[in-house]
């Protein structure tokens, strides 16, 4: 996935995506609290959705900017975050995995 540096700054380029996503409007929700959450936390990042997949892209942690740098705490809460939503809604599955120094969250609907 090609990696738009100016989507990953602007919190509501992402949510315009997620929200033309063509998802049922809880996945739709849920996904948005996510970002939320990734936002607030300070983590620069981007999202892809293809069909019944979203892929989270973590890049960095701001304000240091620098691929592969993540503040421990806002990692975490955003991995408890995933971790909760997953939990409370059988229809979703998670899987993480670190590449060329981004933290890749997939998403699974079914």
């Amino acid at each position: 996935m090609e990696i738009d540096i100016e989507q990953c700054r602007e919190n509501d380029k992402i949510k315009d995506v997620i929200s033309r996503s063509g998802l049922s409007i809880k996945h739709i929700k849920l996904l948005l609290r996510i970002s939320d959450a990734i936002y607030i936390n300070a983590i620069n990042y981007n999202v892809a959705i293809d069909n019944n997949e979203v892929k989270i892209l973590l890049i960095s942690s701001k304000p240091e900017n620098k691929m592969g740098i993540f503040n421990t705490t806002s990692l975490t809460n955003v991995l408890y975050r995933i971790k909760d939503m997953e939990k409370e809604n059988t229809d979703i599955k998670t899987k993480c995995m670190v590449t060329e120094d981004i933290l890749q969250i997939l998403i699974k609907v079914t």
